[in-house]
This record gives structure tokens, C-alpha cells and sequence, in this order.
């Protein structure tokens, strides 16, 4: 072998070892054996006798480990009951599969811890068994009932204490669907519940699931719960991988599917490390560390977990600074817990949101059903809060074995109450278990045969035969809304099972009233049935609905009495602010902004007058301009041409006797000057008439000059116009004194090129009129001074219109004239 030859020291140690039993180990079944009887190495030893229904010994267990046990069914076992590993060698709906005293489950003081390797064959979702059971001590005598240690199919690790009436609360934490320690087919885990002993404390109770091989040094805490009493002492059938209850010929179907080994039960509070995953060296450290480290009393104090607006969860702000939320009104809730090992039961929790009231309200624990009475508009007029906590009447392992009990409230609605809105929450995130609640009824004391809520029975609504259905008039709110679920009773019932340590969900519905209260108000009579099992958590909380803008400071106070009279408190300051037309600077702004708005209109008003007034000036300006110019070039222009007219007739009328050749030489020139006056006259006409105020019209009119100038003249004239020239309006002046611009230019040509080809353009270049006109003839030299004052007029026109006017030209090369005017906006009236 090749082990031969090598010392002990050096032989591969396994990373896990089997459990040796220490003072503190009641019950250990390593389950090693092929077969009954499977050894207990506890100091109250009671091997188990009843290897039942299938179930198989001598497994592959995790290395290490020798062997383990599978309870997957086989064909050769009851399959309807499932295989089971008993302490007695058959089952019995009677006493005779009760354990034999003594079976020692705690210690003294009621502590104690149990603990299995688990591995899965299939999901538990999956599982054909109604539950899985991992260790029981049930039996079929409600009395010798004591506890449950399984997985619930939805994916919980449970612990349900069953021992009779005195007996509450419990433990239940979601199996990790991811990380490390994710629920899975292939690995090993280990399980385990552990309750310190401390009837009543809040967490008392915990629960740890461990995948075995990821490396942790401590138990991995998923949830914890509270026994508000020690579980009973009583015998009863204790079996590992099922129930020992068997009920007459019933089958329970809570068979774990899949393998178990090395289970143990302490009878002391196991710390996270004292477990077989943990190494040997790492267990003596720690419990080194654990006896130089004195014990310490915890503070009492209370602690600001989470603070819900609207049911939203906020972030928190560095201590000492307030909670600052918008204008309007919000719903607040306030979960708080005292500090980490403080024993709150003895202590009373008041609190108070200082600045809405001075009045002290006890805080609620575990699940709640709240009433709000809305007047017309929505605005709460009034609350009331159901709270629930530890077991209904005749609660069993679960709500479909335990009896709905009725339950009847006294409701006050005040008189200007229309709708009303019921909240059914699983509370706090830490608040586990199970509520389930059908026949919901709201009637008048009047009347209390006439239910007043709608499907109170939840018959109608969407997939109401599923978990996930929806009752009608219903919806699902909170963190992980899968907590709130539609249950299977006797037909759907509305139902919260919450086995999540951090996430909450509501049912919520709002309703109208249906009827109007009595003057003054009428107390309503509020029903309904229920089951549940409600496991309280560390955590409070305080609701405060429809909170107004202020200042306020939320107040917690737990007072303890004789022989504990210490006090615990907690204060967490908070604004909401104020819309702006309630805070103290708007009046004074409002008031300058009215004046400001005030002097602006009557500035406006003034401008806009004094705009009009100038547009009206400047509108006369130009109408004097224009009858200036055309009384200019009347007397100018037409009264010249009429003066030649008047000298040509008299000539003709001296001459037409003496000598009628030369009269004939001054009618030639009388018709001539009639020719031109005419043309001057429709030059003037064309200046002067608005609708040629266009920059088409203004085309048109240069090229039919350009072309009247040219005719009969030595000189070849090529005119360019685009046909799309854009629709603008000049004034007439502008293109009055454009147009005689471009004429001079023309007449220059004529009288100084010669003999040439010449070309005018006319273009619109970026809100630019352009107008080149050039010749081939013989040009000048503009160096050179020459006679008259043509060319400065001409340059003197275009700059007057804001423009510019280029003359380029050589010698013997011709000339070429560039006119480029900005077109100025036609002036209008404004509106008054």
C-alpha cells in the first residue's frame, strides 16, 4: 500500500473531521454502521433502531466522514410516507415509537444546538414530499409534540417549536440562492439551529447553513428567530430525514431527499465556530480568545436601522445631520432596534415625531394590518394598526394543518370618511413567519349582517388558484413582493409567508366607503379569520402617515421597571421642506417681484409707445424725404425738360412764317425733349409707386433701362438677372437711388467706352444687392484727377445707402464697377 512506511505524522489528515463527543454533546450519530443499530456517542447515548421505507445506510458521505444516509425513496418502501431513520424499529400512531428516557435535548438552562451534514438529490422546489424534514421529535399527542428541523419547499431552513400551547415564535431563513453558500445539488452543507436559552429575548434563536469547502473559519448566519419559551421535555418520536408523526394510515410526505450524517445535539448555545468545518487549531484559538476576553455587559441603546419614506427605503445622513425630504406629505417609518446582546423584553418602547404631537405610542412588532380612513380627495383623516405576534389558536406545523380563527376589531371612521385604505405587512425586514387571513368583513354596528368590503373571501381576481395570483382590487408592495402570496386554505386566502431576515412586502387595497358615516363619526365593526405564526425580530417600528413640512425629531424611549429601571434612548432629527410659497422669504420676494414685474410692464409699455411714436417719426422723415426728392427731381429734372419744351415751341412759333427749315429743326427737337420728359416721367412715376417696392420689380426696371440706354448705341449690352431672386421689400428711396446709381454707371459707359461690349449683373449675395456693370472700352486711369464730380457723387449715392461702390479700371482694358448695398428692413408701425 502506499501508506506503508510513512509515520502517523506524516499521514494526509482529511480538512474536515468527524464530531468527538465533549460534556456539552447530548445526542452524536456519526451513522457510520451498515445498519441498525446506529451508535450514539453522546453522554446520554440512544443508538436509533429503525432504518424505515427505503432508506438506505452505507453511502458516500463528505471525505472523511465514513458513510451517510439517504432518504431518497426507493420501490421497495412506503412511498407514500416516505424512508426515515427512527429510534424505535417501526412506526406507531401511538406511544410505542416514543423515544426511551432518557433523551435529554438541552441543557439546563434550555440551551441547545442541532446540527446535520446535509446533501440534496433534487432542489427542494423540487421535492415530491410536502416538506424535508432533517431531525423531528413529533409525535401523533398534541401534548408530546417538540420540535421540527427541516427545509420548507419554497427554499427555507425552518425550526418549528410544536411542544405544546405555551410554546411561540420559532426560527425560518431563505436558503442563499448565490454567493458561497448557494443551495445546489452537488455539495454539502452543513445545518443547524442554536438557541441560547434566554426565553423571550429577541433572537434567541438562530440558524446557519455552511457549504463545506468554502473556506470559512465560522458558521454563516442566514436568519434568526425567538422562542418566547424553552421547548418542552416531553418524549415523543424522535427520527432523522422524517416525522415519526404518523396520523392513523395519513402520510405526511416530509422525507428529505437526499443524504444526512454526523447529526448532533449540544446541550449549550454552540458558538459560529465551534463546528466540524472549523479547524481544530482555529476552534483553541478562539476559544482562547474567548476566555481572556471578559465579559462585557452591552450597552443599553437603541439604533436607527432604517427609515422608510413613502416605502422606499433612504440613505441615511452622517449622524447629527437631519433627514431633509421635499415639500408634500409623506408617509414615514422608522425601524430601530436596541444594540447587539441587550435583553429588551422587560423594557416598554415608546415614541413619539416630535413637532406632529407630544403623544407617546407604544412601537409595533412583528405583522401588522393597517387601516386608513380617507376623506374625498385622499387626505388621511385617521389610522388605526392590528399588530401580530406569536401563534394563533390551535397553530400546527403550518397554516394549511392549523385552524382559521375568527377575530373581530372594533374600526372608528370618522364622518368625512369616502374611501378607505388596508395595508396587511409583513413589518419589519427582520420579521419572519406566517400570516394568513380570509372572511374579511367591515359592517356597521347597525347592521352587522351586511359586509361592506367586497370579496372579503377572496374569491375573484388573476390566477387565484397560484401563489403568484392576484385578489381582485389587491396589489403587492415592499422589498421582495413574493412575500405576499395567495395561500390554499379551504379555497385562496390573502397570505404573507416571510422567511427573508432583510426584505418585507405588503397586500394593499383602497376601497370606497360605500356609505357615509354618522354625523360626528360611528365605530365600525371590522372582522375577518386567521392563522398565523409570527416570529418577531430585533427591529420596531413607527408609522406616522400624511406628515406635513416642518421640523421635526423622531423619540424613542424604553423604560425598564423594578428591578431594571434603566432607560434607553434614541433622537434622529428631520426636515420637510416647506413648498416655496410657505417659506419666509417668498412674501417680501413675491412683493418685489410684483413691484419689479409692475415697473417692467409700465416701462414696456413706455417703450413700446416710444417705439411707436418714433416708428411714426421716422415713417413722416421718409414720406418728407421721398415728396423732397420727388419735388427735387420735379424741378430738377422734369422743370428743365419742360423750360427746353417752352423755348422749343416759341422758337417754332417765330420761325414757322420767317423760316419754316429752321421751325422744322426745332420740332424735331420739341419732340425729342417730349420724348425724354416722358421718360423721366415714368421714371419718377416708378420711384414712386409702392408696388414696385420689390427687389423683382427693381430687376426688372434696371434691365429695361439698361436696355432703352444701349439701343441704337455702338455698344453690345449682355445682361445677367437670375429668375429666382428672393420676394424682399425695399423702400423706395433704396431703390430709388440704387436705380439711378446703376443708371449713371450705364450712361458713363455710353458716353466714355467707345465702340466695346459691356454686361450688367445683378445678383443677391448673403442679404446683399450686387450690381456689377462692365465694359470692354477704352477705361481711364484712376490715378489720374479728371474733370467733374461723377465718380465721387457715385461713390457718395451708394455709401449714403450704407454700401460700397468699387470703380476698378486701366487704360486701353475697359472698366468695372461693383455697387454692394445691405437690403435695409422696411420700417412698419408697431401694434399699440
Amino acid at each position: 500500500m502506499a501508506a506503508v512506511g510513512m509515520t502517523a505524522a506524516a499521514l494526509p489528515v482529511a480538512a474536515f473531521q468527524p464530531y468527538e463527543a465533549d460534556e456539552h454533546t447530548l445526542h452524536l450519530w456519526h451513522l457510520d454502521e451498515a445498519g441498525p443499530p446506529f451508535k450514539d456517542d453522546g453522554v446520554s447515548p440512544s443508538p436509533l433502531l429503525g432504518l424505515l421505507n427505503g432508506a438506505k445506510a452505507g453511502q458516500p458521505p463528505f471525505p472523511g466522514f465514513g458513510a451517510a444516509i439517504s432518504f431518497q425513496p426507493s420501490p421497495g418502501g412506503d412511498r407514500d410516507y416516505g424512508p426515515i431513520l427512527l429510534a424505535k424499529q417501526a412506526l406507531d400512531s401511538g406511544p410505542k415509537d416514543n423515544v426511551d428516557p432518557p433523551f435529554p435535548i438541552m441543557g439546563n438552562d434550555g440551551a441547545f444546538t442541532i446540527e446535520a451534514l446535509v446533501k440534496f438529490n433534487v432542489m427542494p422546489a423540487d421535492a415530491t414530499g410536502l416538506a424535508l424534514d432533517i431531525v423531528s421529535m413529533d409525535d401523533e399527542v398534541a401534548d408530546n409534540r417538540v420540535f421540527i428541523f427541516r427545509v420548507e419547499k419554497p427554499g427555507f431552513l425552518c425550526f418549528l417549536p410544536i411542544s405544546g400551547s405555551d410554546v411561540r415564535g420559532g426560527g425560518l431563513a431563505t436558503l442563499p440562492t448565490s454567493g458561497p453558500h448557494a443551495v445546489n445539488t452537488t455539495d454539502w452543507f452543513h445545518a443547524a439551529v442554536v438557541y441560547d436559552g434566554h426565553e423571550s429575548a429577541v433572537n434567541n434563536l438562530k440558524l446557519f447553513w455552511t457549504r463545506l469547502g468554502a473556506g470559512d473559519e465560522a458558521a454563516n448566519l442566514i436568519g434568526q428567530g425567538t422562542l418566547t419559551a424553552d421547548i418542552g421535555r416531553q418524549l415523543a418520536d424522535f427520527a432523522i430525514g422524517n416525522t415519526g408523526n404518523r396520523q392513523g394510515t395519513s402520510s405526511p410526505r416530509e422525507f428529505f431527499p437526499g443524504l444526512i450524517d454526523e447529526v448532533r445535539i449540544s446541550s449549550i448555545a454552540r458558538p459560529t465556530y465551534d463546528f466540524c468545518f472549523v479547524s481544530e487549531d482555529e476552534k483553541k484559538r478562539s476559544d482562547e480568545i474567548l476566555r481572556r476576553t471578559p465579559p462585557q455587559v452591552p450597552p443599553l441603546g437603541m439604533l436607527l436601522q432604517q427609515v422608510q419614506v413613502g416605502e422606499q427605503p433612504m440613505v441615511l445622513p452622517r449622524s447629527g445631520q437631519p433627514l431633509v425630504l421635499g415639500p408634500g406629505l409623506h408617509r414615514l417609518d422608522f425601524d430601530f432596534s436596541f444594540l447587539p446582546g441587550v435583553n429588551a423584553d422587560p423594557l416598554a418602547v415608546r415614541c413619539r415625531l416630535e413637532g406632529l404631537g407630544d403623544e407617546w405610542h407604544p412601537a409595533a412588532r412583528g405583522m401588522t394590518m393597517e387601516w386608513e380612513m380617507l376623506d374625498a380627495t385622499g387626505l388621511l383623516l385617521t389610522q388605526r394598526i392590528f399588530a401580530t405576534t406569536g401563534s394563533s389558536v390551535g397553530w400546527q406545523i403550518d397554516a394549511l394543518s392549523s385552524p382559521m380563527v375568527p377575530r373581530t376589531e372594533p374600526l372608528f371612521i370618522p364622518e368625512g370618511t369616502r374611501k378607505v385604505r388596508v395595508t396587511v405587512s409583513s413589518g419589519t425586514p427582520d420579521t419572519t413567519g406566517t400570516w394568513v387571513i380570509d372572511d374579511l368583513a367591515l359592517a356597521r354596528s347597525s347592521t352587522p349582517q351586511k359586509n361592506l368590503w367586497v370579496d372579503g373571501g377572496f374569491q375573484q381576481g388573476e390566477r387565484m388558484n397560484q401563489i403568484g395570483g392576484v385578489p381582485l382590487h389587491w396589489e403587492r408592495r415592499g422589498t421582495e413582493p413574493a412575500i405576499a402570496r395567495v395561500m390554499q386554505m379551504r379555497g385562496p386566502s390573502l397570505g404573507l409567508l416571510d422567511a427573508e431576515q432583510q426584505h418585507s412586502a405588503q397586500w394593499t387595497s383602497t376601497r370606497e366607503l360605500g356609505v357615509k358615516p354618522a354625523k360626528g363619526g360611528e365605530t365600525f365593526l371590522l372582522s375577518w379569520k386567521e392563522a398565523f405564526n409570527v416570529i418577531p425580530g430585533a427591529s420596531l417600528r413607527a408609522s406616522y402617515l400624511n406628515v406635513p413640512p416642518g421640523e421635526y425629531a423622531f423619540q424613542a424611549i424604553a423604560v425598564g421597571s423594578e428591578p431594571q429601571p434603566a432607560t434607553a434612548s434614541l433622537a434622529f432629527p428631520l426636515e420637510i421642506k416647506r413648498p416655496i410659497w410657505e417659506r419666509e422669504w417668498f412674501i417680501p420676494l413675491a412683493v418685489a417681484a410684483g413691484v419689479l414685474a409692475t415697473g417692467l410692464l409700465f416701462f414696456a409699455a413706455y417703450r413700446r409707445r416710444t417705439r411707436h411714436r418714433l416708428a411714426a417719426i421716422k415713417l413722416q422723415h421718409a414720406v418728407e424725404r421721398d415728396r423732397a426728392r420727388i419735388a427735387r427731381d420735379m424741378h430738377d429734372d422734369l422743370g428743365t425738360r419742360v423750360t427746353v419744351l417752352n423755348l422749343a415751341a416759341s422758337f417754332v412759333r417765330r420761325a414757322i412764317d420767317g423760316d419754316p427749315e429752321k421751325a422744322r429743326q426745332q420740332v424735331v427737337r420739341l419732340e425729342s425733349a417730349a420724348r425724354d420728359l416722358v421718360t423721366a416721367m415714368d421714371g419718377l412715376v416708378w420711384a414712386v409707386n409702392p408696388s414696385n417696392d420689390t427687389l423683382d420689380h427693381l430687376a426688372s426696371h434696371l434691365s429695361a433701362v439698361a436696355q432703352e440706354i444701349f439701343r441704337d448705341s455702338p455698344v453690345r449690352l449682355r445682361i445677367s438677372i437670375p429668375d429666382d431672386l428672393p420676394r424682399i421689400t425695399l423702400r423706395s428711396d433704396f431703390r430709388h437711388h440704387f436705380a439711378l446709381g446703376v443708371k449713371e454707371a450705364l450712361h458713363n459707359i455710353l458716353k466714355h467706352a467707345g465702340p466695346c461690349e459691356a454686361t450688367f449683373t445683378l445678383r443677391f449675395d448673403h442679404g446683399a444687392l450686387v450690381a456689377e456693370i462692365a465694359d470692354h472700352g477704352e477705361g481711364f486711369d484712376p490715378a489720374i484727377p479728371r474733370e467733374g464730380n461723377g465718380l465721387p457723387n457715385l461713390a457718395a449715392r451708394f455709401t449714403e445707402l450704407g454700401g460700397t461702390c468699387v470703380i476698378e479700371s486701366s487704360p486701353g482694358k475697359g472698366t468695372r464697377a461693383i455697387f454692394r448695398c445691405q437690403l435695409p428692413k422696411v420700417p412698419a408701425l408697431p401694434r399699440a
